[in-house]
């Protein structure tokens, strides 16, 4: 379930700032690209909104190791138009890594956290797996939601 998850947070992550790029601001410190989110959609029944922060890093080293890292937090809200209600309310977090030598992937890492608030509740979800090499050290997920 973990990898189908990967693969649905980087296809969000991308989707998400494909749709957010126009008013995002992209700045470099230290060969890290980092990508700012505040911005808002409007229709006629709903407006919403995320602000926040991606940032990923790539770094070849002399020893012949690519190191590839990104991570994200934002939040996401979805309020009514006509009267400002806050409908439900977001947070994400997440973070990979890997390492490649040669061609192969010598460890790689994942981990995603999401909590959200709808007004009645609030639930979160939380999945983190680590491998060195095709050795899986963890593969782990944790859902709450009353």
């Amino acid at each position: 379930m973990f990898i189908k998850r990967t693969a649905l947070i980087g296809a969000a992550l991308a989707l998400g700032a494909a749709a957010f790029a126009a008013p995002a601001q992209a700045a470099s410190s230290n060969g890290a690209d980092v990508t700012k989110f505040n911005d808002c959609q409007s229709g006629d029944l709903y407006s919403s909104c995320r602000t926040g922060m991606a940032v990923s890093h790539q770094v070849s080293t002399p020893s012949g190791i690519q190191s590839n890292s990104s991570s994200s937090n934002y939040t996401d809200t979805l309020t009514t138009t006509n009267g400002g209600t806050l409908l439900n309310t977001i947070h994400t977090q997440t973070h990979s890594h890997i390492l490649v030598r040669d061609g192969q992937v010598v460890e790689s890492g994942q981990h995603y956290r999401e909590q959200t608030t709808d007004g009645t509740r609030q639930c979160w979800e939380r999945e983190d797996s680590h491998r060195t090499g095709t050795k899986v050290q963890y593969d782990r997920e944790a859902h709450y939601c009353p």
